[in-house]
């Protein structure tokens, strides 16, 4: 079994054109509410059964991040269809990217960075009546959770207080989603 790196307590990763998520499982400051429960669950198999909605890669952080949804959420293929339908999950996985002896980034033959290591799994999950737990960071019916690729938790449920309140930002018109697949919506996350 492959090993996962060790991340300090507040690594702040920069993903997606300037837009951050925490992969440190910090506690959540007592006052801020989340799910006691994993609803979310651990998203066996994303790779081969759902659907890339976009990439991003970030050769000079040596990180590339990649959007999946599974049918539900790959569903929204226009801004207007959304609210997503319940049972949407999106899955924003985060990998490294190999290096060379030399630190550099190394391609393939056809020019496509080689990845390596998957840093982390942010999933969201939608049902009918979820994120009520986050109290005033109710980010619609939606529910967080970070996994590592061996399906343990880097953020637990009850720490998912900044994942609500983040996404809060991306607001009700979008269903609290950022950029998904939509090319015309400015900032992505």
């Amino acid at each position: 079994m492959k090993s996962h790196p060790v991340y300090p307590r507040s690594l702040w990763l920069t993903l997606l054109l300037g837009a951050s998520v925490v992969l440190s499982g910090e506690e959540t400051k007592p006052d801020q509410p989340a799910p006691a429960i994993d609803r979310v669950g651990f998203p066996t198999a994303y790779a081969e059964q759902f659907t890339v909605l976009r990439t991003t890669t970030d050769v000079a952080n040596a990180k590339r991040v990649t959007i999946y949804g599974n049918p539900q959420a790959a569903s929204v293929t226009v801004p207007a269809a959304r609210p997503y339908p319940n049972g949407a999950i999106i899955v924003m996985e985060t990998t490294s990217l190999k290096k060379g002896p030399d630190g550099k980034v190394l391609a393939d033959d056809a020019g496509n960075y080689l990845q390596d290591l998957v840093l982390g799994l942010h999933v969201m999950r939608r049902g009918a009546g979820w994120g009520e737990a986050y109290g005033p960071n109710r980010s619609g019916e939606w529910e967080f959770a970070e996994y590592h690729a061996d399906g343990t938790h880097i953020t637990p449920p009850r720490k998912t207080a900044s994942c609500a309140e983040c996404h809060i930002k991306a607001g009700p018109a979008k269903d609290y989603v950022f950029k998904a697949r939509f090319a015309d919506e400015g900032k992505s996350h």
